[in-house]
């Protein structure tokens, strides 16, 4: 039950975890940051943290590209609560999610879960 919830609340929160053309982890930094004081993410947790599990999991997820494209649709969108990036969202959501269900004992796993 906890990972189906984990699955929801990722989902919800990558709108604005995602960072900028660089994959810089600041700018995954600063729009998580913007996003907690917009009220538009459910990232209640460090957003620092947060945003170095993202990094850690991406290469052994195989999630680079979606990530790529997620952070690009949100670099556009001038705001961490403005833009629709869904599609793109929804394949990182997906991807991480998918690798996290299967190794739910992996640090970065966790703190991403533990994010919410």
């Amino acid at each position: 039950m906890r990972h189906a919830r984990f699955l929801v609340a990722l989902a919800l929160a990558m709108a604005a975890a995602g960072c900028d053309d660089d994959s810089s982890t600041g700018g995954c930094i600063d729009l998580c940051l913007e996003a907690q004081a917009g009220h538009c993410t459910t990232i209640t947790g460090d957003c620092s943290a947060f945003c170095h599990a993202l990094d850690g999991v991406q290469g052994p997820s195989g999630c680079a590209d979606e990530r790529e494209a997620y952070q690009g649709c949100l670099s556009r969108s001038g705001s961490a609560c403005s833009g629709s990036c869904g599609g793109q969202e929804s394949a990182l959501t997906s991807c991480v999610t998918l690798y996290c269900m299967a190794n739910p004992a992996n640090a970065d796993c966790v703190v991403l879960e533990d994010s919410f």
